[in-house]
């Protein structure tokens, strides 16, 4: 199947959505091998017609609109119920010698603001690859990115146990990559 790419993308954010896309790939793929059931949830996999069709017909900026397009990618199920969970794939990028990473503040905003339930899964190159932290608790700051500490995350395996045993062999897959990554920006 070959994807159209629109015209109004640049070589760099497609690179950069293909990169997003791997990343939403590869946990999906742990978390299934682990033994728990992912859904397709956010409107780049399950709604992409209606993303083309808000992008194509210029819809109005509205907060159904925000909400669509701030949906998180999966709804994971457990034992202990559904989690809504949005994937994103980030580097390392020191502060102050602390390891850690930039998110969006504008994202953050949207995830609290219609999604407070979610968890943010973070797949970056550093320590074990797999971090997630519930949106809540990722405050967002003024400007337009905010550095957090890999500290302030917790471990995948502590929020889904079962993928323990196998974080080292996805983990591979995450640093290829971030491989990519490099040479996307370079």
């Amino acid at each position: 199947m070959e994807v159209q790419v629109p015209r109004h993308h640049s070589q760099n954010f497609s690179q950069s959505l293909v990169i997003g896309a791997a990343a939403k790939e590869i946990l999906r793929s742990l978390l299934e091998a682990s033994q728990y059931k992912v859904y397709p949830f956010g409107y780049e996999s399950s709604l992409s017609s209606l993303k083309m069709h808000i992008w194509d017909n210029h819809i109005r900026e509205s907060n159904e609109v925000e909400r669509v397009r701030s949906m998180p990618d999966y709804v994971v199920s457990t034992e202990k119920g559904l989690k809504l969970v949005e994937v994103k794939f980030r580097k390392r990028s020191d502060h102050n010698g602390q390891p850690g990473v930039y998110l969006k503040n504008k994202d953050l905003n949207r995830y609290r603001l219609y999604w407070t339930e979610s968890v943010i899964a973070l797949i970056s190159p550093f320590g074990n690859r797999f971090f997630c932290q519930e949106v809540n608790n990722l405050i967002p700051g003024s400007g337009e990115a905010k550095w957090f500490a890999y500290d302030e995350f917790q471990s995948l395996a502590e929020v889904y146990p079962t993928t323990h045993d196998k974080l080292k062999a996805f983990g591979v897959a995450v640093d290829k990559l971030g491989t990519l990554w490099d040479e996307q920006k370079e």
